[in-house]
C-alpha cells in the first residue's frame, strides 16, 4: 500500500484558518493508518470522505498521549516566538497547537473534530472553553491567546486524566 491519496476537506474541516472549501489533502496512503500529528485533523478529513483511516477518536488512550507530547515541544517554540515578539513566525505553529487542542477536546469525548459543532455542547471540556476558543480563533497570533490556549491545554490535561481514572474505577467496579 504505497502511493499518494488526495483527500477532500469537507465542511466540517472548513474554517479561515485552516481549510477552505474546495481543498483536498495529498498523502501517502500508509500515512492514514500509522498516526502521525500533522496535517491537522488528517483522520477526521479521511473519516468524513469516508475513506477508510485510523480513528483516533474511538480509542483515544493510544493518541492523546502523544497530542500532550506534541503540544509540549510546540509550546516551547511557541513560548520563543512570543520572548522575541515575533507574531508572524508564532502564527503557524499557534495553527498548529490551536489544532492538538481541538483534537484532544473532541478525542477525550469520542468524536472526531467538527469545526462546525459547538465544543461548548462537548460533555468534557474546559470551563467557558467556546468562549475561549473563540478568542483564539479570531487572534491567534496574540501572546494573550497564547496564554488562553496553554491554560486550556493545562486544564484539558486534567480533564483527561480525570475521565482515565473514573474509566479506571468503573472497570475494577465491574470485576
Amino acid at each position: 500500500m504505497t502511493g499518494e491519496i488526495v483527500i477532500p476537506v469537507k465542511e466540517q474541516l472548513c474554517h479561515s484558518l485552516y481549510y477552505k472549501r474546495g481543498d483536498s489533502l495529498a498523502v501517502k496512503q500508509e500515512s492514514l493508518f500509522a498516526y502521525q500529528p500533522l496535517p491537522p485533523f488528517l483522520y477526521e478529513a479521511a473519516f468524513y470522505a469516508g475513506i477508510p483511516a485510523v480513528r483516533p477518536w474511538e480509542n483515544n488512550a493510544n493518541y492523546i498521549p502523544v497530542l500532550f507530547d506534541e503540544w509540549a515541544g510546540q509550546k516551547n517554540l511557541l513560548g520563543m516566538h512570543f520572548t522575541n515578539r515575533d507574531r508572524k513566525a508564532a502564527l503557524d505553529p499557534m495553527k498548529v497547537s490551536l489544532g492538538l487542542f481541538l483534537q484532544m477536546l473532541y478525542w477525550t469525548n469520542g468524536k472526531p473534530v467538527n469545526l462546525l459543532s459547538d465544543p461548548g455542547e462537548l460533555s468534557i471540556k474546559p470551563v467557558n472553553s467556546k468562549e475561549r476558543l473563540d478568542f483564539i480563533f479570531a487572534r491567534p497570533a496574540f501572546y494573550h491567546s497564547y496564554i488562553q490556549l496553554s491554560e486550556l491545554i493545562a486544564e484539558m490535561e486534567k480533564q483527561y486524566m480525570k475521565m482515565l481514572a473514573l474509566e479506571q474505577m468503573k472497570k475494577k467496579r465491574l470485576k
